[in-house]
This record gives C-alpha cells, structure tokens and sequence, in this order.
C-alpha cells in the first residue's frame, strides 16, 4: 500500500481549520447521543447479534481493499450489514467537504494524528475510544504513535505505523566495503560519502531523492528531527516559542542541501519521481532512500512480493542527528475512528466491529493483509519481509514526526522540492514554511499566535 502523501494541502488544512471555528448551526454540529462511556456495555461483546443493524464505512482508494475479509466475518458473526464506501481522491479534502453537509460515515479511515483529527474532535463527532480492551495488547511503542488528542483516544491504530528511516540495498553495501550501519547523522554521511568514492560499476549514487513526485523530500529532514522532538522540539514549535527557521529545523534543512551540494544524491533529483526510486534501490543504481514504508512497499512490488528476495537485497535502519532513533508517522491506512451517532445502536455497533477486529478477528486480519501485528497476541506471519519487522521494531524508541506532533501541518515539501530545483534557499524553504505554519495556526485559533 503506497501512501503518497502523509500531509493535508494548506487548502484542506484551511478547511479543517474553518470547520473547527463553525458555531451551532453548523450542519456538521455533534449529534445529540448517551455517553454510555463509563458503563460496562460501552465496548460490546465482540460477537453479539446484531441483526438488522447497518453500518457504512468510509475508505479511500489506498484503503478500501483493507477491510472486506474482517468485514465479512464480522457479518457472519454477527448478522450486521456493513458497507464500504470508498471517497474517491484528493480523500481528505472530499471527507471534509461530505461532513460540512452532514453526511457522516459511523467507521473511517483517518490518519490519526492530532493535526488531522482536531478539526472533527472540535466539532464533537467522534467517539471517544476510552479503555479500549485491546490496549494492554499492543506492543510497545503503538500506542504512543497517534490516536489521542490532548490526551484522550479518538483513533485506534490497526496497523504498524509507518517509521520515516532509511531503506539500503545490502548487496551494495557490501561492494562498498560497509560492514556496520550508521548510528547517527554523522556516520550515516560518511558512509554515503564512502559508497560514492568506491565508485561501485552500475551504482549512480548513494542516495537518490525523488523531488520530481515533491512529497518524498521532507523525510530527509524529519529523520534528522528526532532528537529534538524527543526534546520538546514541536511543543515549542506549537507555542511560538520555535520555529522552522529556529536552529533545529533550519540545520536540518540546511544538512539536507548539503548533501546535494556533495553529490551524493542522483543527478536528477530535482525530476526524478518515487517509480524511479524505488526501481533504483531494488535495482542497486543506489545504495539508500530515506523513506517510509510506502516506499519499501514500492520495492516489494518490484519483487513481486519475493521475501526471500527482499530479505536478501533490502534492509532498514533508522536514523537521527544523533542517534538512530526512528521518527514515526501513522497513515489513514492504518487509523481508524468511529463517529456519533444519534442512534445509539449504530454508535455501540461500530465499537463492537471495532472490538471485533481488534480481538476475535486480528489475527486473521494480520495473515490476509500479510502485515506486522500490534497486538502481542497475534503473531505477525512468516512472510512478512524482515525490512518491515525491523521498521516495526523501531517504532519502541521512535519520535512522532511533524505531521504526528505539529498542530498544523505546512507544506514544508514543496519547499523542499523548490529548494533541490534550485528556486529556493534553505533559509528562504524555511521561512516560506514558518509563515504558513503561522497563517494556519491562527486560522486554527491556537494560543501564541
């Protein structure tokens, strides 16, 4: 499943914004319900009979494969009619113009990060997903990934998300002469540097950047962010107290720069898209990409789904400025909310899918998706490609990236892009991004601004 984009265009992000400022006329208003939170029914038994009982579930193109097999065992179990609905692309931006008319889904898709969800929490439209019984399952790190906002459940996560490092083809490492990965920022450089100075026949460079497709370009930055968001880096940021032309980020992107202005990454850069990526990784016409998983994704269709091939030829490692601490960032795929309902049935009966599928039916849901379990209980199949085990496995110690900590999010990427084209500086990127951040965040309403 390759997710292209990991952030809302400013226009949505405007959108949302409006939405949260909406008075009580407006027609996405939160539906009168009973708060049966604090009963013992509020999470019902995973296979109650639910005859009669519909639900729609709203997915997008990347998603709505996703669902169908949990989804149909839950119908047999159950009784219960679900139907899955997919909203055709841009997705966020056509979920956000169905609610303004009031047209709500009870089961979504959503990437769940605070800056995506606030707009919907503001309006009183989701449920709130307290003590979810599966929560005690999950392994470490996945609840501390995204869902919550200002501390309280809104999103479950029903798959790994997705960790921002760097993916390497072991074959030309292994030219090269590299034995150990890189443990920080520092050595991640040298060893691009070494790769290139061997001068490997048919390697065209250590990295290769996909500007041409523009959203890859902020991973590069995100990465080397990690020790600092772990230091409160987005809180200040949030606060006003920060900035993207701040030394933090504006090093990072400035260390991005340089790399170009070093010749590590391909020539043409500034064209290039992500089918050009990822061929050249699996290929071995580069050694590393910084990426999330959607780009691994990309190299196992490559190979067809090989794991033994995979396992072979790509490997993943995470990295920071200095240490390899890895930077997370959920995608839709992977989150799930549940919306109100006036009908308190509906509302209970899309606890009960979700408590369905988080429970009776994940272990299922993990071998037909062919994906690495959260759950402790579920183990993840043998056929899962090791790359994304150990993208997994960094998750425990991993930092949330801009788009999981940031209260909006600007589009740093297309600055980025800008600046590999050459129409923008580090310094001039940065500040493009700052003032956008500023604009949303006062369109949001947000204290400091």
């Amino acid at each position: 499943m390759i997710i292209k984009r990991s952030i809302l265009t400013a226009a949505t992000l405007f959108a949302s914004a409006t939405l949260c400022l909406g008075g009580c006329s407006n027609p996405t208003a939160a539906p009168e319900s009973k708060d049966t939170s604090t009963s013992g029914d509020f999470w019902p038994a995973a296979e109650t009979n639910l005859k009669g009982v519909e639900l729609t579930f709203w997915a997008a193109q990347t998603s709505n494969k996703i669902p169908l097999k949990v989804v149909d065992s839950f119908q047999k179990k159950t009784g219960a009619k679900i139907s899955v609905q997919t909203i055709p692309d841009n997705y966020e931006s056509n979920v956000q113009t169905k609610i303004a008319t009031g047209d709500t889904p009870d089961i979504m898709f959503w990437q769940p990060v605070p800056s995506t969800l606030k707009g919907f929490v503001a309006q009183g439209l989701l449920q709130e997903l307290k003590d979810m019984p599966w929560a005690k399952d999950y392994e470490k790190g996945i609840m501390e990934a995204g869902g919550k906002v200002d501390g309280k459940q809104y999103a479950a996560l029903i798959s790994s998300p997705d960790v921002e490092g760097v993916f390497y083809n072991k074959e030309v490492f292994k030219k090269a002469g590299i034995g150990e990965l890189p443990k920080n920022w520092k050595e991640f450089v040298e060893t691009a540097t070494k790769i290139k100075a061997a001068a490997i026949p048919g390697v065209n460079s250590p990295l290769f950047e996909m500007a041409g497709d523009q959203w890859g370009t902020q991973w590069a930055v995100n990465v080397q962010l990690a020790d600092a968001a772990k230091d409160g880096l987005w809180q200040r940021v949030n606060q006003n107290k920060d900035s993207f032309t701040g030394p933090d980020i504006l090093g990072a992107i400035k260390e991005y720069k340089s790399m170009f202005d070093k010749g590590l990454y391909n020539s043409d850069a500034g064209s290039a898209k992500f089918e050009d990526q990822t061929s050249a990784l699996w290929e071995g016409k580069t050694a590393m990409i910084i990426q999330a998983n959607g780009g691994f994704a990309g190299v196992a269709a490559l190979a067809k789904g090989n794991k033994a091939a995979l396992d072979q030829k790509i490997g993943f490692f995470p990295i920071a400025k200095n240490s390899n601490m890895g930077t997370s960032i959920p995608q839709q795929t992977g989150g799930v909310v549940l919306f109100k309902s006036t009908d308190e049935k509906r509302a209970a009966a899309a606890r009960q899918f979700l408590n369905y599928w988080m429970t009776k039916g994940y272990e299922e849901f993990v071998k037909d998706q062919n994906i690495v379990s959260v759950l402790k209980s579920a183990k993840t199949p043998e056929t899962v490609p090791q790359a994304l085990i150990d993208s997994a496995k960094a998750l425990e110690t991993a930092q949330g990236s801009m788009q999981s900590q940031a209260i909006v999010n600007p589009d740093l990427y297309l600055n980025l892009a800008n600046m590999v084209n050459g129409s923008m500086t580090p310094e001039t990127a940065a500040k493009a991004t700052q003032d956008q951040f500023v604009e949303l965040a006062k369109a949001q309403g947000a204290k400091g601004f």
